[in-house]
Formats: structure tokens, C-alpha cells, sequence
């Protein structure tokens, strides 16, 4: 699709899924950053992209934030797309400095305010899946009566990929 996917992932072993999945390149994160470690992340980041980043895809949040800013080219985007290890703190002259855009990914709200966008999004997903150039992965699969052990899964961050949960 004509961008250069490198994975940061706290484990090889999810390095290693995402690459199989697709990811060009990867980098694993230390696990708990201090200022230490934010700019060791931030300078992997840059040495692994040849420089910076164009667009980041934030999943994570926390204190992994503001060093993928940090590594961020000029008039880049950082995406908001969650925050399970905390609602960053950025300091927002980062984006004066990158001439960024930070923008917010809710769904749910997407689908509410836009209906017929979301549509034409799932008839796009649609039609890549169909012709192959996308593919979820099923990472397991559970009968309803076991839908606790999908969740601990999640939780445990075991999973690699999506959850199923069969009615």
C-alpha cells in the first residue's frame, strides 16, 4: 500500500508475528521507560526508519508517546488510538517543532457521526480483503462458555492478533 511498516512491540516474539504478518522492519521497546530509556526508544525509532517516521500509530500510549514524536518527520501524524499504559503527557511544542499533526482515532464515535463514511470504510476493507491484500489473523477461538478465557488472554496480552468469541 505503499508505506514502510516497522513494528514496535514489547517482546521478539511479537516482532517476530508482526514481521511474518507484513511489517517491514522492527524494534522491540523496553518494557517500563524512564527519561533514559524514552530517548534510547526515540533514537531506535530513528535509527530503524532511516531517519523518522511519518506517521505513528499509537495503540499503547503512556510514556511511549512523546519519544515516537520525538522521532517523528516533519509534518508527521501521531494517531491516538488507545492508551493501555497510560494517558500520555506531551509536551505540545513538539508539535510546533514538527509541524505534527496529532489526531484522535475513536470508532465508535466515527460510526455515530458518520454513518455513511463508515460504510464506504467497510466496503473498502471489503474489497481489500477480498483481493487479498489484507488479512485478519484469528489468534484463537473460544465456544461462549469459555468467553472468560478470552478475555484473561487479553488481559495477559497473549493475544497476537484478534480474539473470537462464538455464539
Amino acid at each position: 500500500m505503499g508505506l514502510e511498516v516497522i513494528a514496535a512491540c514489547s517482546t521478539q516474539e511479537k516482532v517476530d508475528f508482526c514481521l511474518s504478518k507484513g511489517a517491514d522492519k522492527g524494534l522491540v521497546y523496553a518494557r517500563e521507560l524512564d527519561r533514559d530509556a524514552q530517548k534510547a526508544f526515540s533514537n531506535d525509532i530513528k535509527e530503524v526508519s532511516g531517519g523518522g517516521v511519518d506517521i505513528i500509530y499509537d495503540g499503547v500510549g503512556g510514556n511511549y508517546a512523546e519519544p515516537s514524536v520525538r522521532a517523528m518527520n516533519w509534518e508527521g501524524r501521531f494517531l491516538v488510538i488507545g492508551f493501555p499504559a497510560g494517558i500520555p503527557k506531551l509536551p505540545l511544542n513538539l508539535t510546533l517543532l514538527k509541524s505534527c499533526d496529532i489526531r484522535g482515532v475513536f470508532w465508535g464515535a466515527a460510526v455515530a457521526r458518520d454513518p455513511k463514511a463508515h460504510q464506504q470504510n467497510v466496503a473498502e476493507l471489503f474489497k481489500l480483503y477480498g483481493e487479498g491484500k489484507i488479512r485478519p489473523h484469528i489468534s484463537n477461538t473460544y465456544p461462549l462458555e469459555k468467553s472468560a478465557d478470552a478475555i484473561q488472554e487479553l488481559m495477559d496480552r497473549k493475544a497476537q492478533g484478534k480474539v473470537v468469541v462464538v455464539v
